[in-house]
């Protein structure tokens, strides 16, 4: 695939990102009372109700390398990783089990799926 390819998946990843955190971060604030900016930050990096957002944080941080890689074999990695990643199973590892439920819960989650798995021709 393209490195304008990657760059359409790498936008679309993080406006699923944005509202993964998002939904995390609602469901954290009605039992711990609200955050602020910094102490969202923080919990994304520290705290374990957001650790299974860290692959998807990964792949994006990866981008970049991915793009600019000069072995098509290695965006086409990067892209087979995308995919795998954002394959929802109730039974699979952390992140597919969690993304699984959060696509049961959340339209806007539904739509920044649909957007990636767009932009990949799935």
């Amino acid at each position: 695939m393209s490195v304008q390819t990657i760059g359409a998946v790498s936008a679309k990843l993080l406006d699923l990102h944005r509202e993964l955190i998002e939904v995390e971060r609602l469901a954290y604030e009605r039992v711990h009372g609200r955050l602020s900016p910094a102490e969202l930050l923080d919990n994304l990096i520290h705290h374990p109700q957001f650790a299974w957002l860290r692959p998807l944080s990964t792949l994006i941080a990866e981008a970049d390398v991915a793009a600019e890689a000069d072995d098509p074999e290695e965006r086409d990695a990067w892209l087979a990783a995308v995919r795998a990643l954002l394959t929802p199973d109730p039974e699979g590892a952390d992140f597919q089990r969690r993304y699984a439920e959060r696509l049961q819960e959340s339209p806007g989650v539904v739509v920044a799926h649909a957007a990636v798995l767009g932009v990949l021709g799935r």
